[in-house]
């Protein structure tokens, strides 16, 4: 992410990811898409997966404030067309396992 010579723009979470490779998947696609982005994980290295007990967040992606809205609209669409994938991947494979 670039530096913005702004005093007052600030980062703002758009995503509160559940693993390392959420975090990074998302914040790819958002760079893709113009948007830059950063990622903040909440775990302690030395303490390994404990951390995950007490939270079950690994982090957040990042974005400037005034991408924001445009970040989100981005990471809905973008999880819509992955559940909709595996539903049709799914599908085709149940109608395999009926046809055998």
């Amino acid at each position: 992410m670039t530096e913005n010579s702004n005093d007052e723009a600030k980062l703002v979470s758009v995503l509160e990811a559940r693993d390392e490779l959420e975090a990074i998947t998302i914040q790819a696609f958002l760079e893709s898409q113009g948007i830059d982005a950063a990622i903040r994980s909440r775990q302690i290295p030395m303490y390994d997966g404990i951390a995950r007990v007490w939270n079950p967040i690994w982090g957040y992606v990042l974005v400037m404030e005034e991408n924001h809205d445009r970040a989100e609209e981005l990471i809905m669409e973008y999880i819509d067309s992955c559940s909709s994938s595996e539903e049709i991947e799914e599908e085709d494979f149940s109608e395999r396992d009926m046809d055998t």
